[in-house]
């Protein structure tokens, strides 16, 4: 399967045309969402130096919560607008930094 996680519009739509060809029914909506849940879980496994803590949609695209290696919700990454989708479609660079900064305070107060 194509694994690569977009970070900007113009891979989303590269994303969006494989997975078409493909025949998976999916929506522009719906690789936005992957791409900001699969750029944060990225982001924590670097911080963390592995894939120890996992990253969910609560609720899907206004917050994303992270949970430690016994499942307990350490913090929440908020998006800037109440869309994480709206916020890539303005700017993935300001989100994918704003994921960065957020996560890495939760990392570091845990």
């Amino acid at each position: 399967m194509y694994s690569f996680v977009p970070e900007n519009m113009h891979e989303v739509e590269q994303k969006l045309n494989y997975l078409i060809e493909k025949g998976k029914d999916t929506s522009e909506e719906e690789v936005i969402r992957q791409a900001v849940l699969d750029n944060s879980q990225q982001i924590l496994d670097g911080d963390l130096e592995g894939p120890y803590w996992k990253v969910k949609w609560q609720p899907e695209d206004q917050t994303l919560a992270v949970f430690d290696i016994m499942n307990k919700e350490v913090g929440t990454v908020e998006s800037l607008s109440g869309s994480f989708t709206t916020d890539f479609r303005k700017s993935a660079p300001n989100v994918i930094r704003h994921l960065a900064e957020e996560i890495q305070k939760i990392v570091n107060t845990n």
